[in-house]
């Protein structure tokens, strides 16, 4: 019987190559003629068919696959379309187009936009070779492409290693031509790194310097290679020195590619050897420079690679970065400084790599089956060249030091136990005035405890204001050397109490005999000096109470004085005013007509309301005096108010000035006293038109926001002179300026009392000839507090 082709392939599937098959055709029978073709060429094939760019895109992401074959034109679809979503994702993606038609232009452009074969439906002959081909070269293209990297990154971290240590490290053809040269040329060689780019490093070297003077020791076969040689090179400035180079060749197919050279000046070195060689020196040994290790740690963690230095300070003689992380790991135990064991999480490298932020000399124990070992480590993030964090940890040797603290700390942990426990207040403070030391019995005096008051400054927290200049004297001449004694020295404590402690300080040394801060001992003698005060107090008391008495007798005397001054000035012209015309009226009455009567009248009227005025203003000064005056606050309507007062002041003035107004209020009505406020405008309207003779305005302006009252009377007057300014709210006093201007002198230190009784205040700015401002500020009375 005869065995269909569908199912003799079948039969042998199982034993066939398998390939994957990203196919994009609307038609199923050009679908299955591809696939069977695939099949006779011995290949299982995973086939699935797409018609969408949806589909393709989604299928091409979810799968892994050989090779794609896409039909040139589809409905919904097309094979350039298709090309452009592979490669954005899939560079190397093998991509064939099989279509029943294509023109030659529509070929050449599939090709160029990276196409790797068309074929025609009719003609599969070249299907299965073409498809062998494009997957072969594929993985060479991919193999090729990670072996760049893995090139790039090798460089990348030599070149992180080469720019972090102190060395000379160079990349060099097999002819020791510079292809590269590391940061240190400026330092070591005098040349910027781009004047060394293809010259011979054999040109520059002093041949003559080596064991073997015919021997390249760049040669391969030189043996020179991981074997460290000294010579001497020229400088860019002519000058030669020594160097210490250490050659490492890097092969490729067992041909030599290039050499790295590390380098370091050993000129002092070798100077200062030969000196002692030639003079028969006193001194033997050779002074060692330690190196710091390195470790580079890529974004996982794990180390990529280490210096030699590293292996030195560790004890360790593995070169493999696997081996080494193994050994730091299981061979090796950190310890903190307090001996605790150092958690892995808190290793620099891991918080840098977690945090992307340095760590700087972190103190780390270090100890394998020998001693335990003393270690500064920092470490520092770096990009790689995939874009991802990497660190670079660098460590030295820091024994000794740590040996000498831990005795240093031993000693000073006896000291500070003795002075702890002190029968007396003793503290301390280092050169920058912050306390560094606190007994108990000074804990105890101040009521702060030893912890709550180290870091903090002495002077600032503890010092009275008076004292603080006299105190930072003091300290200053013991951070010189010398001492101070019996200094009684007033200190706060917790409570707000002071305390005066009898002081006796000494400049505190360390080890060297340096001076490191002062330390101060001393007795509470807080008692003493209270007595001392009372006693003191009880005398200035007294002697206040006496001078008090005769300066207000003083005051008395002038008040009366002046009162009768003004009295006898101020109340003479009304009076005889008034008497003028009673007399006049009397005398004329039967010749007066009415009008003329009425006139006289009115005069009288108006010198008995000024009269009524002055007493008035005098009566304010002596209730504000004797503090007889309480606040009576109502509310108000201010804008109405205002107005009313302008009102009543043009007309008392008989309109000479007109009153400009204006005002800005966040609400209609405010609470405030209103006879005070009245006084106020009525005293500072009127001032500022007696004031301007000649002139025909004045401005009133008066804001009202944010809970206060803001008043502003503003002429352009006469002006006030400098000197009459201080004592312009003075009662009875009167400006030079004021010549014949009438007035009693009270009328700016009723506005003062009046604007300080509701806790307001007054400012003055005036000049010369240009105008007097008077500005008024008053916080204004919440409503409710009246109403309650």
């Amino acid at each position: 019987m005869k065995i269909k082709e569908e199912e003799f392939v079948e039969m042998r599937m199982n034993r066939w190559k398998p390939i994957n098959v990203l196919i994009i055709e609307d038609s199923e029978d050009d679908y299955e003629l591809i696939k069977r073709r695939i099949r006779r060429e011995g290949y299982n094939i995973n086939a699935v068919r797409v018609e969408t760019a949806e589909e393709y895109e989604a299928t091409l992401d979810g799968g892994e696959w050989d090779v794609v074959i896409s039909d040139n034109s589809l409905p919904q679809f097309n094979a350039r379309s298709a090309l452009a979503i592979t490669r954005k994702n899939y560079p190397f993606m093998p991509f064939i187009i099989v279509s029943g038609t294509i023109g030659e232009e529509a070929a050449v452009e599939a090709m160029r936009l990276g196409a790797n074969d068309y074929l025609l439906k009719n003609d599969l002959a070249r299907l299965m070779p073409a498809i062998e081909r494009e997957i072969r070269d594929a993985e060479i293209i991919k193999a090729k492409s990670a072996a760049d990297r893995a090139l790039k990154e090798s460089q990348e971290r030599y070149r992180l290693l080469a720019e972090n240590i102190q060395d000379l490290v160079c990349l060099h053809s097999p002819d020791s031509t510079y292809l590269w040269v590391g940061p240190s040329t400026d330092r070591i060689l005098g040349y910027h790194a781009e004047e060394l780019i293809g010259l011979k490093h054999l040109d520059l070297m002093y041949s003559e310097d080596l064991e073997d003077k015919h021997i390249n020791p760049f040669d391969q076969k030189s043996g020179y290679d991981g074997r460290p040689f000294s010579y001497r090179i020229k400088r860019k400035d002519g000058a030669y020195i020594y160097l210490e180079t250490m050659l490492q060749h890097v092969y490729e197919d067992n041909r030599l590619i290039r050499i790295v050279s590390t380098s370091r000046d050993i000129t002092e070195q070798k100077l200062a050897h030969n000196l002692l060689i030639e003079s028969e020196a006193k001194y033997q040994g050779v002074i060692e420079s330690i190196a710091e290790g390195l470790i580079l740690y890529d974004d996982k963690g794990h180390i990529v690679t280490f210096n030699k230095s590293a292996s030195k300070i560790l004890r360790t003689k593995t070169t493999s970065s696997k081996k080494f992380e193994r050994e730091l790991r299981e061979k090796y135990r950190f310890f903190k400084p307090n001996m605790e064991l150092f958690p892995a999480d808190n290793f620099p490298s891991k918080v840098t790599l977690r945090t992307g932020k340095p760590c700087s000399q972190v103190i780390m124990g270090v100890k394998d089956r020998g001693d335990l070992i003393w270690l500064s480590v920092n470490s520092e993030p770096f990009l790689q060249p995939n874009d991802r964090i990497g660190v670079v940890v660098s460590f030295s040797d820091i024994t000794e030091q740590k040996v000498y603290e831990d005795r240093v700390t031993s000693v000073a942990r006896e000291l500070t136990t003795l002075i702890d426990t002190a029968n007396a207040p003793i503290f301390g403070i280092d050169w920058n005035g912050r306390i560094n030391e606190w007994n108990q019995v000074t804990a105890k005096i101040t009521g702060y405890s030893k912890t709550e008051v180290l870091g903090k400054k002495l002077i600032d927290e503890f010092i009275l204001d008076g004292y603080k200049v006299a105190v930072t004297d003091l300290l200053k001449n013991a951070l010189r050397g010398k001492e101070v004694t019996n200094y009684e020295l007033p200190i706060y404590t917790r409570t707000g109490k002071v305390v005066t402690i009898l002081f006796n300080a000494a400049p505190r040394r360390n080890l060297d005999s340096e001076i490191i801060g002062v330390i101060g001992v001393g007795q509470n003698i807080t008692e003493l000096i209270e007595y001392r005060e009372r006693l003191e107090m009880k005398v200035a008391e007294r002697t206040k109470e006496l001078n008090e008495a005769l300066l207000k007798e003083k005051e008395l005397v002038a008040l009366k004085s002046k009162f009768v001054s003004m009295a006898s000035h101020e109340f003479r012209t009304p009076l005889s005013t008034i008497t003028f015309a009673t007399n006049f009226i009397k005398r004329y009455k039967t010749k007066l007509d009415v009008d003329e009567i009425e006139r006289k009248l009115d005069k009288i009227e108006e010198q008995v309301g000024h009269m009524t005025y002055l007493l008035d203003d005098v009566l304010l000064i002596g209730k504000s005096e004797s503090g007889k005056i309480k606040l009576h606050p109502i509310v108000i309507n201010i804008k109405d108010f205002c107005k009313k007062i302008i009102e009543e002041v043009t007309h008392s003035t008989k309109k000479t000035h007109k009153i400009l107004f204006s005002i800005a209020s966040e609400k209609k009505e405010i609470a405030v006293d209103e006879k005070l406020l009245r006084n106020i405008l009525i005293n500072l309207l009127t001032n500022a038109i007696k004031f301007s003779p000649g002139k025909d305005k004045i401005l009133l302006d008066v804001v009202c926001a944010h809970g206060v009252l803001n008043m502003q009377v503003k002429d352009w007057g006469m002006g006030i002179e400098k000197e009459d300014q201080e004592k312009i709210f003075e009662p009875f006093h009167r400006t030079n300026s004021a010549g014949a201007i009438q007035g009693t002198g009270l009328g700016l230190s009723i506005v003062k009392k009046a604007v300080e009784l509701q806790k307001g205040s007054v400012e003055v700015d005036s000049e010369i000839g240009k105008g007097t401002k008077i500005k008024i500020q008053i916080p204004l009375v919440d409503e409710k507090d009246i109403s309650n």
